[in-house]
């Protein structure tokens, strides 16, 4: 360096320690800048079921379905058979299109297919019955009542909503499997299978009694095998039911 007509010498124990300055300032900057490589968390079997089960928001809520036990029962309050009878079907068939308007697997569509199936189907019948077929055969008699009796039918009508509740509730169970193997896939066969054999016991009784008279005997078609093949299929489709959701459950 020049400093007017002098010349400065710098020593080089000075340029060692300003390079050791230097190193020391920018070294750190360097490594902090640098970007490290990351390896991904490795996909564990629990993960990826996980994220194939639908979140707990994309069910219906347990008050909806709640609802749709005890809103169609409370008919009963017009006319006490209609508990038993459109309530029925009616909690049926909305719990059913509750969780068909949800993301759930292919299984628990099915499921609550079997349900809106029978829900609509039972709920027509009883329709066409007591519009089209005398009063003596369909029974929904019309009888008076004051507004203190029809309250006293609300411990049958809370009753039967919480039994309609409890035969929906493996639709739920079933919404959350993550898979559907051919055990599962049997049992909702095996409810449509019922719910189906119900629907034709109804239909041809039906048929064959009003053609016949009230007190006539069936014995033709699935009446042949079976006593009672209405009650008999819905008993063997609602327990299927209940044992998709067992098997749903001990499988999670």
């Amino acid at each position: 360096a020049l400093v007017g007509s002098r010349v400065c010498r710098v020593s080089p124990s000075a340029v060692v320690m300003l390079r050791d300055f230097l190193l020391a300032a920018i070294i750190p900057h360097a490594i902090a800048l640098r970007p490290i490589a990351t390896r991904p968390p490795p996909h564990t079997r629990s993960s990826h079921v996980t994220a194939s089960l639908p979140p707990p928001a994309a069910l219906p809520s347990l008050p909806s379905l709640a609802a749709a036990s005890i809103l169609p029962t409370c008919l009963g309050f017009w006319k006490t058979g209609y508990a038993v009878s459109y309530g029925y079907g009616g909690a049926m068939l909305a719990a059913g299109a509750l969780t068909l308007r949800c993301s759930v697997p292919a299984l628990a569509q099915a499921h609550a297919l079997a349900l809106v199936f029978y829900g609509l189907r039972l709920n027509l019948f009883l329709l066409y019955r007591e519009l089209a077929l005398p009063e003596e055969i369909h029974q929904m008699k019309k009888r008076e009542a004051s507004f203190a009796d029809r309250l006293k039918r609300a411990p049958v009508i809370l009753g039967c909503s919480a039994l309609y509740y409890l035969m929906a509730a493996p639709l739920r169970i079933s919404a959350v499997a993550p898979t559907s193997g051919p055990a599962a896939a049997a049992l909702v066969a095996c409810s449509f299978l019922g719910f189906g054999i119900a629907a034709l016991g109804d239909t041809i009784k039906t048929y064959v009694k009003a053609k016949e008279g009230k007190g006539y005997l069936v014995t033709s078609g699935p009446f042949r095998y079976l006593r009672h093949p209405n009650y008999t299929g819905e008993l063997f489709g609602w327990t299927a039911s209940a044992l998709l959701g067992a098997l749903v459950a001990l499988s999670q």
